[in-house]
Order: C-alpha cells, then sequence, then structure tokens
C-alpha cells in the first residue's frame, strides 16, 4: 500500500479510471483530487487506453475493471507508452507495473481504506 502511495504522491498528472465493478471500495476515492473517468459510464476502456497515450499522464489507476479487459489494456500501455500503471483491485494484475496482490474482500476494503488514510496524511 505505500509503494502505491508514493506513486500517486510523486506523479504529476495521475489519472483515476473507475469501473463499473469497484462496488464499495469506489467510494473512498471518488473524492480524490485527481483527473477520474468512469467506464463504460463516460468512455470505454478503449478509448480510454488511446486518450492516455495522446495525453501527458504520468500515472493511471483503476479499479473495478473487468479482469481480462484490463489486462488486455494494460499490456497495450506497458508496451506502448511510457506511462506508469497501478491498479487497485483485490487481485493481481501482471501486465500493471504496481498491482496489489489477490485478497478477500473484506482485506481489499481495509487495504483501500488504509491506501485513502496514507494518501491523506503524506
Amino acid at each position: 500500500t505505500k509503494i502505491a502511495v508514493n506513486m500517486v504522491k510523486r506523479s504529476k498528472k495521475p489519472l483515476l479510471v473507475i469501473g463499473e465493478n469497484g462496488g464499495e471500495a469506489v467510494k473512498y476515492l471518488e473524492d480524490l483530487n485527481i483527473d477520474k473517468i468512469y467506464t463504460p459510464k463516460e468512455m470505454n476502456l478503449l478509448d480510454i487506453i488511446k486518450r492516455v497515450t495522446r495525453e501527458d499522464y504520468d500515472l493511471v489507476i483503476f479499479i473495478g475493471i473487468t479482469y481480462y479487459y484490463l489486462n488486455q489494456a494494460l499490456s497495450h500501455l506497458k508496451n506502448f507508452s511510457n506511462t506508469i500503471t497501478l491498479t487497485l483491485d483485490g487481485k493481481y494484475i501482471p501486465n500493471a507495473h504496481y498491482s496489489f496482490p489477490n485478497m478477500e474482500y473484506n482485506e481489499h476494503i481495509e487495504a483501500i481504506k488504509r491506501f485513502r488514510m496514507l494518501l491523506d496524511n503524506l
């Protein structure tokens, strides 16, 4: 969790991409003072990836996106952009630069709370 917090703190232009599967964890992140895109409500994942590669986001944080779609999108970003990627889901995603490990639901919610608390305290 501290690694993820340091990644956010060091970034100059982060983006938070919130999927429809975020559930309770999203409510702890919605009021962060960074750009947010809700997928698929505002923009689909493919368009978000195109936007990230076009614009100068240095960190993209993902939460609540279906595992196999996200893994493919992260593979594209890893190979065709300089953007750092961070996933805050309760499942490890190998194509992210940093990903939370596999966790049970309650453990994941506690990790998100801890992430938010550390962000607010630094």
